[in-house]
């Protein structure tokens, strides 16, 4: 009969001493450790009491189990994991006949978005049923005959779960080409700070105010006031804009702090889209997610779900300034683009109203103002530019 085996622990500064106590006692002891001061004793369970009976002058504690009852506390300790394995695995059986991920393989995102929804109209979708090689065959000739300009070529190579469709587009060669001849002008005011020129001849510098409308670099290169040659003038020219901003920010405002209640729930992912098995025990919560099954494109996850209740807090008037200005500042950075910077800023002028505070903001930004015109150039009699 297989007796239930333990690790017991105690401290012990003389390990000898300790050893010569051991051997008065009738107790098996499979196996003895001795470590950082500590003693490790392997005996059976049932032996526990009697060492603490007859060894007094030890404290002795439980460590670990070990063998099969080890196996059977894991479980018990991790029987959510458990759990949730089990469920995926049944997932896993049941999606083994369903697409989880459609691939459409070309570069060109409007044959993308014609062959998803050809592939919707014939019923081929994430977390539908693989149809037959015979019916994706007919499919595909369907839309290849709806789409003779724009697709040469298709094919469907179904993988388990994925479909990938690859696409070969049917390009229409234009021989006719047309030269342009353009300006860069301005598409604001301001004084000019950085200027870079690739075609085109420059007709501002750095440190002028520039309006609105204004020919930055022109396409048409003269020499002695004589039109020389003509090209689309091309570059980045910028310059420093100025903008106002004008916000108001409450002295009250909410925040949410956790309460300390914690709740799990499982969560299914297919194809970047999530669905929650329980509904939502918490009116408002925090959220976490722990992945603990994968395969292919099908993801499940614990999710803990932290509740959090709304604390009315009061922003001290210095507060509310920076809040206001970082607002301001996010509201024109809507407006700017990739490689437009602001550079300074300025509180003009503040009035406390109430409950809140009212500001108004001046912002300095380094902005590409220049922008491409075409130009028409006329011919004269001879036919020459």
């Amino acid at each position: 009969m297989n007796r239930k085996q333990i690790w017991v622990e105690a401290k012990c500064d003389n390990y000898y001493k300790f050893i010569e106590k051991i051997k008065y006692v009738n107790i098996n002891i499979y196996d003895i450790k001795y470590e950082n001061k500590k003693i490790y004793l392997k005996l059976e369970n049932d032996d526990f009491e009697k060492l603490k009976k007859y060894i007094v002058s030890y404290k002795f504690k439980k460590n670990k189990d070990l063998g099969i009852n080890s196996i059977i506390n894991f479980l018990k300790i991790k029987k959510i994991y458990v759990l949730c394995l089990m469920v995926g695995l049944i997932f896993f059986y049941f999606l083994s006949n369903v697409i989880v991920k459609i691939n459409i393989v070309h570069e060109n995102k409007e044959i993308r978005e014609i062959i998803k929804e050809e592939l919707e109209n014939y019923g081929i979708k994430v977390l539908s049923f693989k149809k037959k090689y015979s019916e994706l065959d007919k499919i595909r000739q369907k839309i290849l005959d709806k789409y003779p300009d724009k697709l040469d070529w298709m094919e469907f190579e179904v993988k388990g779960m994925v479909i990938n469709v690859k696409v070969e587009e049917r390009i229409i060669t234009n021989i006719e080409k047309e030269d342009k001849v353009c300006d860069l002008i301005a598409t604001k005011s301001g004084v000019i700070n950085d200027i870079l020129v690739n075609e085109g001849e420059l007709l501002v510098n750095l440190n002028d105010y520039v309006n609105e409308g204004d020919v930055l670099v022109r396409g048409t290169i003269k020499y002695n006031e004589e039109d020389k040659r003509y090209t689309c003038a091309s570059g980045k020219v910028y310059a420093t804009v100025w903008y106002t901003a004008n916000i108001s920010i409450p002295f009250y405002y909410y925040e949410y702090e956790k309460t300390g209640k914690t709740k799990y729930n499982l969560v299914w992912e297919v194809d970047g889209n999530k669905k929650r098995v329980l509904k939502e025990r918490f009116s408002s919560y925090d959220s976490s997610l722990i992945n603990i099954f994968k395969i292919f494109d099908f993801n499940l996850y614990i999710e803990k779900e932290e509740e959090t209740k709304k604390i009315v807090k009061e922003y001290s008037e210095e507060e509310a300034i920076n809040v206001g200005v970082e607002k301001a500042i996010e509201s024109i950075n809507i407006k700017l683009g990739e490689f437009d910077e602001i550079i300074d800023k300025k509180v003009l002028k503040k009035t406390v109203n109430d409950s809140k505070m009212d500001i108004e903001v001046f912002i300095i930004v380094k902005e590409l103002i220049s922008t491409t015109q075409e130009v028409t150039i006329e011919k004269n009699e001879e036919g020459n530019e």
